[in-house]
């Protein structure tokens, strides 16, 4: 009997069954090869810190290259004149040239699309730095080191174009300010070279966080060298990239030494504060780019190219922490040709004559409210579709347009359109004219405008319309922002009482740790108020009270970790700095010669015997002249300080006494001190 037949596979569902047997099969073997075959390199990932100095939590950025992309339409109220796409020659004008034709702006045209022969303007930057300790003012840091990336600029600093024979006559390297921040030693080096030159600081803009440099040599010939075979960079014009456009982030960011190039897309466009601890002292939002790409210390200052080899932008800020990945931030274009175009020559023959100053954006002068709710707006009287009303407006920007003869903003008016453009009720204004959907804060109409540019207000006054226009500039702040800009650490010390300035360094250097445990939580909120509102007058300071030096004159008086703010001495308001010095050198007087004729001290506020300070929060120390005077050296010499009061605040002390008898030095033998 024969053994039965094996049946055939002549179904459709036996068919199916073999075939994904089959493919299952090779699929298998393809995976089992790709897992041992070497992986291919790629761009380093996003994540780290962009600042290249630890001090907040935002970092550097970097981008990517793709397919052509449309145009971009200009921001809403942009207008793009003749003299924004100059063709012609350098401008005469003083400060670095303002004509776009000066940074090689290009509107169109297609460029071509290798980024190699763009590297050629690309440098690697290598800083030492000593930073200042404002708690601590007398002293310094110890020496750091960081790296960054610029990148070569045409155009000369007030003197003409950049010189036709290509030779890199005015010539300069742009990147950030955080980069080269507290620098005291700039080395540049080229793409695909070993060799560095020196470098040094031409001009600073912090608000928009960008510095102008030079390579420096006592041999010409040297410097010369440095601009052989480099060709400047082009500027984008148009506004801001469209979302989704391909961008293009190269630096010298870390994980190695040579040049590197990061890809990703444009993924918003914001209104954005540049400050970051103290915020509330900005001059006002400007523009920013948001891309996803790889970022890394030491792209900041970096240029960003899109697909056709142009700059829209300088890598400047990313995000750190887990919740936060891929996210970098550019400066745009405009700021950065904006920032050009305001360094001015310093003329004349004083202090920094024939150097370079960058005096800020335009300034938002006013501060607003939301006009959502329908009781607010009867009470206006406003029965329009949308706006903001003004809560505050600057006392010297005010005073300005009065002397100029023009009307200006007042509290209670109510704000609808800027330069023609529709406020919301949130303060938010389309970024393009033709895309609706990019809504954000209208602060860059203003801060986004070039030096000189003027802004129209359209306003409901008591029910009237109006029509304001008034040319905008910076504004002196309520407390100094920038160090090396206008403030330098300073302090006073009397009978072991530190006193200092309400500075925004004071906040911003240093780490949080070391803020908190000095104490200065208690007037955290006092501070920031300060720094929000607008200076009122020249010539005062906010003074605080940020330590007691231990020792037997303020014995009893406990610091209790609080820092304080100074209202009085001895009855009388305190102004600034530089009055108390002089109040206090006042009261050695005084009691030198009531020594002298052998009078007694009778106390009392107004006794120059006894100094009286009084402060914000109501407490009192009071201290005696003789005994602070015979106790400085000590705590002087205990605490490492090399002198009582900082050089800034006797010079300006004296200049408040000139004109007048100039007081006498008074010993400690004077006040019977030993």
């Amino acid at each position: 009997m024969r053994p039965p037949r094996r049946p055939r596979i002549t179904s459709a569902a036996h068919i199916l069954t073999a075939s994904l047997l089959l493919i299952g099969s090779a699929a298998f073997a393809f995976a089992f090869a790709f897992a041992f075959a070497p992986a291919p390199p790629r761009a380093a990932t996003a994540g780290r810190r962009h600042f290249l100095r630890p001090r907040s939590s935002a970092m550097s950025c970097a981008t990517p290259q793709s397919q052509p992309r449309p145009r971009p339409h200009p921001p809403a109220g942009a207008r793009i004149e003749d003299d924004d796409i100059d063709e012609g020659g350098p401008d005469t004008d003083a400060g670095i040239d303002i004509d776009d034709a000066d940074y090689d702006v290009d509107d169109g045209g297609h460029l071509p699309p290798d980024l190699s022969s763009r590297f050629g303007a690309i440098v690697l930057l290598e800083v030492s730095y000593v930073e200042p300790q404002y708690l601590r003012p007398w002293q310094k840091t110890r020496q750091g080191s960081c790296t960054g990336t610029g990148f070569v600029i045409p155009g000369d600093l007030g003197d003409g174009g950049a010189d036709s024979n290509g030779s890199g006559g005015g010539w300069r390297i742009l990147t950030n300010l955080h980069v080269v921040q507290d620098a005291t030693d700039i080395r540049v080096r080229k793409h695909g070279q070993s060799r560095r030159w020196r470098a040094s600081v031409v001009c600073k803009g912090p608000d928009v966080d960008l510095a102008v440099l030079e390579v420096t040599s006592d041999d010409p010939a040297e410097v010369d060298s440095f601009w052989e075979g480099i060709v400047p960079v082009q500027w984008a014009a148009g506004g801001p990239p469209l979302l989704q456009s391909p961008v293009n982030v190269v630096g010298f960011p870390t994980g190695g030494r040579t040049i590197c190039v990061t890809e990703g897309v444009t993924s918003r466009v914001d209104c954005r504060n540049y400050r970051l601890k103290t915020a509330g002292a900005a001059p006002g939002r400007l523009l920013v780019i948001q891309i996803d790409a790889a970022i890394n210390p030491g792209n900041s200052g970096g240029p960003c190219f899109d697909d056709e080899g142009r700059v829209v932008g300088v890598a400047f800020q990313g995000l750190d922490g887990g919740d936060a990945q891929n996210v970098g931030y550019i400066i745009p274009a405009e700021i950065a040709l904006n920032f050009l175009r305001a360094i001015e020559r310093v003329e004349g023959e004083g202090e920094g004559a024939g150097g370079y100053v960058y005096r800020g954006v335009q300034e938002v002068p006013f501060r607003w409210a939301k006009l959502q709710n329908k009781s607010l707006r009867k009470f206006l009287k406003f029965t329009g579709s949308s706006g903001v009303v003004v809560t505050k407006v600057s006392s010297m920007a005010a005073a300005a347009a009065k002397e100029a003869g023009c009307d200006f903003l007042q509290p209670n008016d109510v704000i609808t359109h800027i330069d023609g453009v529709e406020l919301g009720d949130d303060y938010t204004v389309p970024l393009r004219e033709d895309r609706k959907s990019e809504f954000m804060n209208a602060d860059f109409l203003i801060t986004g405008k070039r030096k000189g540019k003027s802004t129209t207000f359209d306003v409901i006054r008591d029910s009237n319309s109006l029509r304001i226009t008034s040319v905008l500039a910076p504004l002196m702040p309520n407390a100094p922002r920038d160090h090396g800009i206008d403030c330098t650490p300073e302090w006073l010390v009397i009978g072991g009482l530190l006193f200092v300035p309400l500075t925004c360094p004071l906040l911003g250097y240093g780490t949080q740790d070391d803020l908190e445990a000095s104490g200065y939580l208690k007037i955290y909120d006092y501070m920031d108020e300060q720094l929000t509102k607008f200076r009122e007058k020249d010539g005062t300071e906010i003074i605080l009270l940020i330590d007691i030096l231990a020792c037997d004159t303020n014995f009893g008086y406990d610091f209790k970790q609080s820092w304080r703010k100074l209202d009085t001495l001895n009855g009388i308001t305190v102004r600034n700095m530089a009055h108390l010095h002089n109040m206090y050198c006042d009261a050695r007087s005084s009691v030198a010669e009531d020594m002298s004729r052998g009078a007694a001290a009778n106390g009392g506020s107004d006794d120059p015997a006894f100094l009286q300070f009084v402060f914000r929060d109501k407490s009192r120390i009071v201290l005696e002249t003789t005994d602070c005077v015979a106790s400085e050296a000590e705590i002087l010499g205990l605490h490492g300080i090399p002198k009582a009061v900082s050089d800034g605040i006797l010079k300006r002390t004296e200049a408040e006494r000139r004109g007048g008898e100039q007081p006498q030095q008074v010993t400690i033998q004077d006040l019977g001190g030993s």
